[in-house]
């Protein structure tokens, strides 16, 4: 058998951080390798009451208001559910455990500084599902161990985006296509959820539950396709409900606003920046950024014949 040498609280504590979430994904990976199985899901169903209690505290020292201006899904008590939301930041997830109101997993990408944090050991208790997701290993494992809990009639909080949507010009992001392959191949419900935040009040627009035939003619993207179209629809909804906003109230400096924001207004600093949003987004690999299309200007040599591809570059 794999052997590996688990550390103590202490030791863990004194790890760097990029040190720490290595230990923890080959901890993973060992636990995973050696026949580990998840454990307590019933458990935790009977003791979420107290998350219950954890989270409402939270949201009274946070001072947020949580507002649902839509909830069309039906409670199948019978079968595992995949609560698939949009994600904005800040404390989105704790409202978001809150509006579905049932016991789930957290599916938890890149957990970094909260490794050393009490809310770690709060979603410890609740049930966490991390993974560092640059790493394919650890990927699979938390993509297998989803499995795993929806099977034995858990239930699971994913985030389809990967990161937040830290631009205010696109609804919904890009999104991967595990949630619609666990859901396919689970039979689990899946249930689309558009979260916006304006303030301290959070908007939630639940969308009906439905399920994926394993037998279905369409691929994984046509799937996610769909989902995210779901998705943004709900979204569009919650926008609608908010007043119109003139252009020529809208400053100079928004975006840089707007993204700051969302990176401060997290109760428990994150350790999340701007740059890991953008960095661990989807990025389809069919679709080029402009510094991609332009790259080739900080290689080229100007001279009297390619002068006119520098013009642009040159303005800025």
């Amino acid at each position: 058998m794999e052997q590996f040498k688990k550390l103590n609280l202490f030791e863990r504590r004194k790890m760097a951080i990029e040190d720490l979430c290595k230990y923890h994904a080959e901890y993973r990976k060992f636990q995973y390798d050696n026949g580990s199985k998840l454990k307590c899901i019933e458990l935790r169903k009977k003791i979420y009451f107290i998350i219950r209690t954890i989270l409402k505290i939270d949201q009274i020292l946070s001072k947020e208001e949580i507002i649902i201006i839509g909830d069309k899904h039906k409670d199948n008590n019978d079968k595992p559910k995949i609560f698939a939301c949009t994600h904005i930041g800040g404390n989105d997830i704790q409202r978001s455990f809150q509006v579905i109101n049932k016991p789930a997993y957290l599916m938890l990408g890149d957990p970094g500084i909260l490794y050393k944090m009490p809310i770690y050991q709060a979603l410890k208790l609740n049930g966490v599902i991390p993974l560092e997701t640059k790493d394919r290993v650890d990927r699979k494992i938390a993509y297998n161990r989803s499995i795993e809990l929806l099977n034995n009639n858990g239930n699971l909080l994913i985030y389809p985006e990967g990161a937040w949507n830290v631009s205010p010009n696109v609804i919904v992001m890009k999104i991967f296509t595990g949630t619609v392959r666990l859901t396919k191949e689970t039979g689990a419900d899946l249930i689309p959820i558009a979260i916006e935040q304006y303030g301290n009040k959070f908007y939630f627009n639940i969308g009906e539950n439905y399920t994926i035939s394993k037998d279905t003619k369409l691929s994984d993207q046509e799937l996610t396709d769909d989902l995210r179209d779901k998705l943004a629809t709900l979204k569009w909804e919650i926008i609608e409900t908010q007043p119109i906003l003139m252009r020529k109230e809208i400053h100079d400096n928004y975006l840089d606003t707007f993204q700051s924001e969302i990176v401060e207004r997290c109760n428990y600093g994150y350790g999340f920046s701007l740059e890991d949003a953008l960095s661990e987004s989807f990025h389809d690999k069919n679709v080029h950024t402009e510094d991609e299309v332009f790259a080739f200007l900080d290689n080229l040599e100007i001279g009297t014949h390619n002068a006119f591809l520098a013009k642009q570059k040159i303005k800025k």
